[in-house]
Formats: C-alpha cells, structure tokens, sequence
C-alpha cells in the first residue's frame, strides 16, 4: 500500500519524515523541515508536525479555547519563520496592539500640549497687538507733547518780543516826561510851583505852558513821614516840548549838589536829582544793571532817551543794555529783575 503525504496528499518518496505524535508522514518540503534531510535519524524520530506543534501550544496558553480543526491548520505557505518569530514576541513581550494603543495615548497628550500652547501663543500675540498699541499711542502722546514744548518755547519768544515792543512803546509814551526825586512831600503842596522854583534855580525859564502836568507818581500814603527812612514819593513832570525838557535834563544835571532846602521846601534836607522817567520794566532793568555793574567793575551805568547803557571805564565804548538777555551776556548776572 502507498502512502500519502498528510499534507499534499501526494504519494511518499524516498525522503519524508514521520511525526512523533500523530504518527502522520510528510514530505520534507511540506514539512517546512528541509533541513531534517540532513539530520541523523534521532532527530527524525523526535520531530513533531506542525499541526500537534499548533495543537501544543493552544492548550498550554488556553484550555478552554475550541480546538482549531486541522483544515485551518496553516499550510507551508502559513507557517513560515516570521509568523513563529510573531508568536514568541507575543508570548514574551507587548503584542502590537498594546504597542499601537500606548503610542495613541501619547499622541492624544501631545496634541493637547500642541493645543495648550496655540492657547499661550494666542494670548501672547494678543498682549503683544495690545502692546504695541499702547506703544503707538504713547508715541503719538510724545511727539504731540514735543509739538506743544516747540509751541510753548515759540509762543515765549513771542511773549518775550511782545513785552520788549510794549515797553518801548511806554518808554516811548514817556519821552517829554521826567521824574524829581528828594523832594520832601508836603500836605496842601504846590507841585508846579515846586517845578517852577527848581527851573528857576538850574538857570532855566519855563512857563506853565510849558507843561503839561506835575504830579506825585505811585499811590498815595496814608500818613506822610518826614523821615531820611522813608524817602518821599517822586515827582513826574511832563513837558510840552522835547526840547524844553531836554534843557531841563541837561541844566538839572550840571547842578548836581542841588537840595530841597535850596527849593525853601521843609523838612529833613535831601539830595534832589532830575533824571528821565523810566517804564516800570526799564526801571527794575536799570535797578539790576546798576547792581551787576558794581560787582563786575563798571564804573559807568546811566540812562540816555530812555535807553539803559554802561561802560567799563573811560574810553571805552558803550554797552545797551535791553533786556535780561542782555544783562547776562555782557555781566553774566543771576540777578533777579
């Protein structure tokens, strides 16, 4: 009687190999076992076919599965060294599935790290927007407090030009007017006839036309004080003419050891001095001139048609002092005016 190979079904050759268990013959190529050829007969005599390898290794790992029927189990072409390979990594280590499942798990917390910083980006680039906004508009506040800093230092100069035309312009007012000073004030006083006596004693005729008005410049006191303490207030003479007042000036200052008992005026015996009438601002200018000129060695400060002017010393040319500008160019003063 020929024998089959339980495998192909075809009839036996001369080499086949024979299970231990099932007692079953093979040819060697069906039995995935071509190298048993070469092997001694002991090693044939131990070998086990693949379906009771199958048959082994369900009940060791799982008694209560239903047995797999020997038509599914695998082929030579089922049974090669890889899928053997796949059993022991499964028996010995993580199986795939597990594998797969633990790096979905990571890719899950890594998209929630991903979608945690979008978040943080999101916010930063917000602040960042609001930043850059806020840094816009403190720009845009700067260069409009630049603007008015220029406008204000501009609308100074302005001021400063407004107020220098506005004393020239008083000063200018003030041209026929000159001012008395050391002359004693009296109740019940006659001014013009203080003026016409003085004239009469620098050598100088005037007529009452020829003024215009005599009077005590700045407010009245409440109670007069015949005092060297208390200087009396000056008075301002205003003339018709230039000329006649430019007569006046000249003769007054030629007698300059003139008093007030030479004008039969009572009380305590002063200097009288005639100069012209200043503006309120040329008058504090003259006032800070005359101070800085000392303490820096000018030995020259005067007044001339209203304009302040000072020399260091004899032969040496004339320095017009208009403002405070001025003053602190040429004396270098901190004076207040």
């Amino acid at each position: 009687m020929v024998n089959n190979c339980a495998s192909c079904h075809k009839a036996l050759r001369s080499a086949n190999v024979k299970c231990s268990k099932c007692d079953l013959l093979f040819h060697v190529t069906c039995a995935n076992a071509g190298n048993h050829s070469k092997l001694g007969g002991e090693t044939k005599l131990s070998w086990i076919c693949p379906s009771c390898q199958s048959k082994a290794t369900r009940r060791g790992s799982s008694p209560t599965r239903t047995p797999v029927p020997e038509a599914q189990i695998p082929t030579d072409n089922m049974m090669t060294p890889n899928s053997t390979d796949c059993y022991r990594s499964s028996a010995n280590g993580p199986s795939d599935t597990e594998i797969l499942r633990s790096l979905n798990s990571e890719i899950k917390l890594l998209r929630g790290d991903v979608v945690d910083i979008k978040t943080h980006i999101t916010s930063l680039t917000e602040h960042l927007t609001q930043c850059y906004t806020r840094l816009d508009e403190y720009d845009s506040r700067i260069k409009t407090l630049e603007k008015r800093e220029e406008e204000i230092i501009s609308l100074n100069s302005t001021i400063a030009n407004l107020r220098d035309q506005l004393n020239t312009q008083v000063q200018s007012s003030l041209k026929n007017e000159l001012e008395i000073s050391g002359v004693n004030e009296l109740k019940n006083e006659n001014p013009l006839h203080i003026v016409c006596v003085l004239a009469h004693k620098i050598g100088v005729s005037i007529e009452e036309q020829d003024l215009d008005f005599v009077s005590r410049a700045g407010p009245r006191r409440q109670q007069l004080k015949d005092s060297a303490e208390t200087p009396p207030r000056t008075l301002a003479v205003r003339f018709v003419r230039r000329y006649k007042r430019d007569e006046f000036l000249k003769a007054a200052k030629t007698r300059r050891n003139l008093t007030s008992t030479d004008l039969e005026i009572a009380g305590t015996t002063r200097n009288v001095y005639v100069n012209e009438r200043l503006s309120q601002g040329n008058r504090q200018l003259f006032r800070a001139t005359k101070l800085c000129a000392r303490e820096h060695g000018y030995h020259f400060c005067w007044v001339k048609n209203g304009a302040i002017l000072i020399r260091k010393q004899e032969g040496n040319p004339a320095i017009h002092i208009r403002n405070t500008e001025d003053l602190e160019r040429y004396l270098g003063s901190t004076t207040p005016v």
